[in-house]
């Protein structure tokens, strides 16, 4: 795969595919995104890690496991064993070097759906190994735009001049529905 292939691999899934705006796939933490644009670049710099780490084992458990054994039918459950391995071992390795900072974020990674998504979407499209890191890195690197955009918008919500009843979650997803009209523009 050349260098320009894997750029726009990337760039698609920054704003072309975000799998939180436009798929709806992780979008838990999301609608959770109060503590500020810092606290949101972690959370979506710790997805983006935990999904080029699946990636690169997804895909030769994919290639060399499930497709040379005919096994196709259980890799919902192989990739959902990955994922969750990998989360704890994040968690192992950064709560030893961060002393915890971190930790909060890893039962919400374990259950995103954006991560187990970004598996199963890259062994659907048949990508090759590169093509798979590229994928991961543009879903991770979107995933934490979208984070880091609506804990801006999150934050200049004023609850005093929202009515009662779109209070809390309705205007959050009305905001979020709006950042999401704006991706169509890219297509």
């Amino acid at each position: 795969m050349e260098f320009k292939e894997i750029m726009l691999v990337i760039l698609a899934g920054v704003l072309f595919n975000n799998f939180a705006l436009e798929r709806f796939l992780g979008v838990t933490p999301l609608l959770g995104s109060r503590g500020g644009a810092g606290k949101a670049a972690r959370m979506g710099l710790a997805v983006t890690i935990v999904m080029l780490v699946t990636a690169a084992l997804a895909w030769p458990l994919q290639t060399l496991v499930l497709d040379k054994l005919n096994l196709g039918y259980l890799q919902l459950l192989a990739f959902v064993a990955v994922v969750l391995a990998v989360v704890y071992l994040a968690e192992l390795i950064v709560n030893r070097a961060m002393h915890g900072s971190l930790g909060v974020y890893f039962p919400i990674i374990a259950l995103n759906s954006a991560v187990l998504g970004l598996a199963v979407d890259n062994a659907a499209e048949g990508y090759g190994f590169w093509a798979s890191m590229a994928a991961a890195l543009g879903a991770g690197l979107g995933f934490m735009l979208a984070l880091v955009l609506f804990s801006g918008v999150q934050s200049r919500i004023d609850e005093k001049y929202v009515p009662r009843a779109f209070r809390g979650l309705p205007v959050s997803l009305l905001a979020a529905s709006i950042m999401s009209m704006v991706l169509v523009a890219f297509k």
